[in-house]
């Protein structure tokens, strides 16, 4: 692949996800303690924005994505309204915090993020599906490996820098006076330039000419069977996610409270980026992992990671523990993201993958997005309203969150462990493979 692209898909992964650690890893706590918002109306941030993303995403920009391939105009377009959106929600919630109050504040974030979600799926839909048309089956994985550590580097610089910024100048001033929000504008503008910049040379002859390569090998009964493997593939991951989401938020609540952890903002910076850091070392050795244990194998243990560290969780006693039990989160997060994007390029067609990614995506967003709010959150309100602890409340939802997982994996050990890898084996060599690039199966995406 050239090295510029290379390059300019590297910084857009960097920037974005230092843009992400910057403005989320504090907007939540800013709801929930600056603003007043109960652990429910906390989680609306996650599940309403995760939908509207989701669902443009499956129903809209995908359709276009393929139609006109437009993946890069895609990403460029979207970040580029993102980023003059982030300063349009500052400016109302200012208003409505001086004139209206907190909650008012707190809600017009939440909206306006959602609307700007419309937008932003556009991004999301359009670097999934560049990364997969520019690459080959045995490139991906090491260029998701590269691009996955990258960005678990700039979450590190984006979330060291909130720590610092949230508070500077007062309770909350980083959110208050407009810093965080002018941040994250920049960076999605800064970053949708050097995508633009260094894709714009890019011919279609250059995009698709490995799936022209491989001729069409499955038959009607073959097509059917590997996309009823996709369909339960999304429900385990999905499952799965329920469980991983529905304490994200939660977590950073739990640690701040003076006991068991008592974490102090400069701690919930160092417990986050134990688990950035651990991504980045996960992400680095997901592919070759997948390669020389099988791609199903590799997932599966991310899987797994999954479903034990909130349990893992309740073991810690104070901020070292925490960070050393939270790089596990890491791990799993590194290996499901690397690992199960590889997957899902592979049973993906070319002519399909706006549609199909959008799908994927939506999977992972819908989980992310209504964990909190319909799992976590009312749990704890729930046991806080009938007099529990919020520490105990909290530790309910740990245990709940690893159930959920529990499940998810099961539901990947029984219904694809067992098929996926026969499935791929069986209709391209390894040469074929090398030349065609994607598409082990022509009709399913993961």
């Amino acid at each position: 692949m050239n090295k510029k692209i290379i390059l300019g898909l590297s910084s857009f992964q960097f920037m974005a996800m230092a843009r992400r650690g910057l403005f989320y890893t504090f907007l939540a706590l800013y709801l929930r303690i600056g603003l007043g918002l109960s652990v429910t109306a906390t989680t609306l941030l996650a599940s309403l924005t995760m939908i509207m993303n989701s669902s443009s995403q499956a129903f809209l920009w995908g359709k276009i994505s393929d139609k006109y391939q437009a993946r890069t105009s895609l990403v460029v377009i979207g970040e580029t309204i993102a980023a003059l959106g982030y300063i349009l929600v500052y400016f109302v919630h200012v208003m409505l915090l001086e004139s209206s109050g907190p909650t008012s504040a707190a809600y017009s974030i939440i909206a306006g993020l959602t609307l700007l979600e419309f937008f932003w799926s556009m991004s999301n839909l359009g670097w999934s599906a560049l990364i997969s048309d520019l690459t080959t089956s045995r490139e991906r994985g090491k260029l998701m490996s590269v691009i996955s550590s990258i960005g678990g580097v700039g979450r590190i610089v984006g979330i060291t820098v909130s720590g610092v910024l949230y508070n500077w100048g007062g309770d909350a001033a980083g959110f208050k006076n407009g810093v965080l929000f002018y941040f994250a504008s920049a960076i999605m503008l800064v970053s949708a330039f050097i995508l633009w910049f260094s894709t714009r040379s890019l011919k279609q002859s250059s995009i698709i000419h490995y799936e022209q390569a491989m001729p069409t090998r499955q038959s009607q009964s073959s097509k059917k069977h590997s996309s009823a493997i996709f369909y339960w593939f999304l429900a385990s991951i999905f499952v799965v996610g329920l469980g991983i989401y529905s304490i994200l938020q939660i977590f950073v609540f739990y640690v701040e409270l003076d006991s068991p952890i008592g974490a102090t903002f400069f701690d919930i910076v160092m417990i986050r980026n134990s688990a950035s850091a651990a991504t980045i070392i996960a992400s680095l050795l997901a592919g070759t992992l997948a390669d020389k244990f099988g791609r199903k194998n590799a997932l599966g243990l991310g899987l797994l990671l999954a479903v034990i560290t909130p349990i893992l969780y309740l073991l810690a006693r104070d901020v070292t523990q925490m960070i050393v039990i939270n790089s596990l989160s890491g791990i799993s997060m590194g290996l499901i993201n690397v690992v199960g994007y590889l997957v899902a390029a592979d049973l993906i067609p070319a002519e399909y993958r706006g549609k199909l990614f959008g799908r994927y995506n939506a999977v992972t967003y819908i989980s992310f997005g209504v964990a909190g709010t319909f799992i976590g959150g009312p749990i704890a309100d729930y046991l806080i309203h009938v007099g529990t602890t919020e520490v105990m409340a909290y530790v309910a939802t740990f245990q709940v969150a690893s159930g959920v997982a529990l499940a998810g994996f099961i539901l990947f050990m029984l219904k694809v462990k067992s098929t996926q890898l026969k499935l791929f084996q069986s209709h391209v060599s390894p040469s074929n493979e090398d030349r065609a690039g994607t598409s082990l199966t022509e009709h399913t995406k993961d």
